[in-house]
């Protein structure tokens, strides 16, 4: 975690202290350890993003905590999203309204020979966790991980 040398010390003292609370709460609701590390690390991210006002904030422990939340409801709207069009592509009879729809590669198809959006498929579609996808590619899960960072 580096937000670049003159606010490294002040961010990281909460960081520090509510890292393991933020991994806690969004393991309790997202059930992947992957994932609620991913998200607790993303709030940190915003945190650091807007730092002058979490820093200023009078509560920041409720300010990264309705960041992470944010970040939650976005991840979970995000995997629902994309379950729906993975279902519809499994033959499910889409809905009416819905038209004809496309696969995700070909829908994609402008990326989908990219390793960013293979990576990125199998976490959101295939539902793969970092360990699994690290065990593929032969790379450790922190590197891993990495990876999946900047494809994103």
């Amino acid at each position: 975690m580096d937000c670049g040398e003159p606010w490294k010390t002040e961010i990281e003292k909460p960081y520090k202290e509510m890292y393991p609370v933020l991994h806690v709460y969004a393991l309790r609701i997202l059930v992947d350890d992957a994932l609620a590390e991913e998200t607790a690390q993303d709030a940190f991210c915003i945190a650091c993003d807007k730092r002058e006002q979490f820093l200023s904030s009078p509560n920041p422990q409720g300010w990264i905590m309705l960041t992470l939340k944010h970040v939650m409801q976005n991840m979970l709207r995000t995997q629902a999203k994309l379950q729906r069009l993975l279902s519809l592509n499994e033959g499910e009879e889409p809905p009416a309204e819905a038209g004809e729809l496309m696969s995700v590669d070909l829908l994609f198809s402008n990326v989908a020979a990219s390793e960013d959006f293979q990576l990125l498929k199998r976490i959101a579609l295939d539902q793969c966790t970092m360990p699994e996808l690290a065990h593929e590619l032969g790379v450790s899960v922190e590197a891993c991980k990495k990876r999946v960072q900047r494809a994103r």
